[in-house]
């Protein structure tokens, strides 16, 4: 019978949260595999993993950002005890979210939310162990400390993809090492929504908009980064009237997903535009979009860190 790690590093728990949509699967899939170390759903502890001989896990699944010195330690163990390892949701895969804090050291982090002086010391009196575990530098991928095998994108997976990996798994079919589960085509080729005017000479946060039930929201003016974003979700979110938001990452051909999105959105403000109309047009639109990096790096910051710095202008804010 296979066995199974699942673990949780810097994040939200949404992903270990995700194989419950998994629904009457899940309960095939426990069925079929032993659980040897899940601390959010057994009472397994750190000694119990590392007294693991080398390579007794079969797949471990690790979700979450790395945020801390202790986080970076887990991985290694689990790593060391596991024949494959997966990036399991968008902050493994690409530092998610949390990654957004990479836009400022970490001095300046402790400054902002603990006060000047704020040392990660144990409380008075208790024991060196109990202090709190040290901040990495910069907040990584899953692969920025370990070799990872497999990718399952999303933010949290979707349940296809999940399903996909475990029954996989389970049928000893796995892919070479480096796929990411999901589609190399864009969300776009998944999304039922009309693609008719091309142009975009506004843009708006989807608060700001009731948006037409059957048009593309980025025809619009909102921010989908569904051409830029791998499919794999069946479009779940602008199918609810919500942009993509590009959890699933880049598709391959993408690459970088800010210069990738900026080029699109340039290519279709200019649309119909020539010589200087056209580049005033692209400033005057693209100059509104509020926070930039949280929208077009929601995810990928760690990831891309280089060229979304050097892309993206200040942010711009307008409206509330």
């Amino acid at each position: 019978m296979p066995k199974v790690a699942v673990y949780w590093t810097g994040g939200c728990g949404g992903c270990d949260v995700s194989f419950l949509e998994l629904g009457p699967k899940l309960l095939d899939v426990l069925s079929q595999v032993e659980v040897v170390f899940w601390p959010a759903l057994v009472d397994t502890k750190r000694q119990d993993l590392e007294a693991l001989p080398g390579k007794a896990i079969d797949l471990a699944l690790i979700n979450g950002t790395l945020r801390t010195q202790e986080n970076v330690e887990m991985v290694e163990v689990l790593r060391s005890k596991s024949r494959y390892v997966v990036a399991f949701g968008a902050c493994a895969h690409l530092g998610g979210v949390p990654g957004l804090a990479n836009l400022k050291s970490r001095e300046e982090l402790l400054v902002e939310v603990f006060g000047g002086g704020f040392r990660p010391t144990p409380p008075p009196g208790g024991p060196s162990e109990h202090a709190l575990p040290e901040l990495l530098p910069q907040t990584l991928p899953l692969a920025g400390a370990i070799p990872v095998d497999y990718v399952v994108p999303g933010c949290p997976p979707p349940p296809a993809l999940i399903a996909d990996l475990f029954e996989r798994a389970l049928a000893g079919d796995l892919p070479p090492a480096g796929h990411v589960f999901g589609k190399d085509k864009a969300v776009c080729e998944e999304c039922p929504r009309k693609k008719e005017d091309r142009k975009l000479d506004k843009i708006v946060r989807p608060h700001e908009l009731q948006p037409d039930g059957e048009r593309c929201l980025l025809d619009q003016g909102m921010i989908c980064m569904g051409p830029v974003t791998r499919g794999g979700c069946e479009a779940a979110c602008p199918k609810a009237a919500m942009p993509c938001t590009g959890c699933l990452g880049p598709t391959p051909k993408a690459g970088d997903p800010v210069l990738a999105m900026i080029s699109a959105l340039a290519s279709l403000v200019r649309a119909g535009e020539e010589g200087e109309a056209a580049f005033s047009a692209e400033d005057k639109v693209l100059d509104s979009l509020a926070d930039p990096l949280g929208t077009l790096a929601k995810y990928s910051l760690p990831s891309f860190p280089r060229l979304a710095r050097s892309c993206v202008p200040t942010p711009v804010r307008r409206g509330p």
